[in-house]
């Protein structure tokens, strides 16, 4: 029996995320929005179609993997140091035996780092279709939440883009109230927050 991930991942297919990422990157007015839904559906024949496919912006990424960067620009200053060291004898052969353990510890550590941010960034997704909103949220590499929400439940919409990089890069947050139990259904740091708002209210108003 299929469960809940199997049943999004039908859903999730390489073409209609490709359009997703097309149409969200330019503005679109209200009228263009509905026209876009409208096609989307008209060979659904009552089939759930996805809308939209949002990860965080690669802003968001490359922010939490400064500090991977600048350690692997000190890692080779240590490692020629060390070289230099050695060649001086200031230090002798289990110094060195030492300091290359700590290198490759740490570069291991590093690479982990990169690798679990990176499976966080790229599980973390929100999908919406014509029915609902979908919240797939990475916990570490082994816990993963799924929350959804039906978009007849959605009754305001609010978007934040905070600071001059968002701004510039146009990408923020989206706050969705709902009429059910969970009262705040919210989009992390997505790309064009705004337009994705447009795009769950015309939705909305559909059901």
């Amino acid at each position: 029996m299929p469960n809940q991930l199997d049943d999004i991942k039908d859903l999730v297919r390489s073409e209609d995320v490709k359009r997703s990422y097309a149409f969200l990157g330019e503005k679109r007015k209200v009228s263009e929005i509905d026209l876009y839904v409208k096609d989307t559906l008209k060979d659904s024949k009552g089939k759930e179609r996805l809308i939209i496919f949002l990860r965080r912006h690669w802003i968001n990424l490359l922010t939490q993997l400064f500090p991977f960067l600048i350690l692997t620009l000190v890692l080779p200053v240590i490692y020629f140091s060390s070289l230099y060291l050695l060649n001086v004898k200031i230090i002798n052969d289990f110094q060195w035996d030492l300091i290359r353990l700590a290198v490759a510890l740490l570069s291991l550590l590093l690479w982990s780092f990169l690798f679990v941010v990176f499976i966080d960034y790229y599980l973390d997704v929100w999908i919406v279709t014509n029915e609902r909103i979908v919240n797939i949220e990475q916990k570490g590499l082994f816990r993963r939440e799924i929350s959804e929400l039906r978009l007849e439940n959605v009754q305001d919409l609010t978007t934040e883009i905070t600071g001059v990089i968002p701004t510039f890069f146009d990408f923020g947050d989206l706050y969705v109230q709902t009429a059910g139990k969970r009262e705040r259904f919210q989009f992390k740091n997505i790309p064009h927050p705004e337009r994705v708002r447009d795009v769950i209210l015309v939705l909305s108003e559909g059901n």
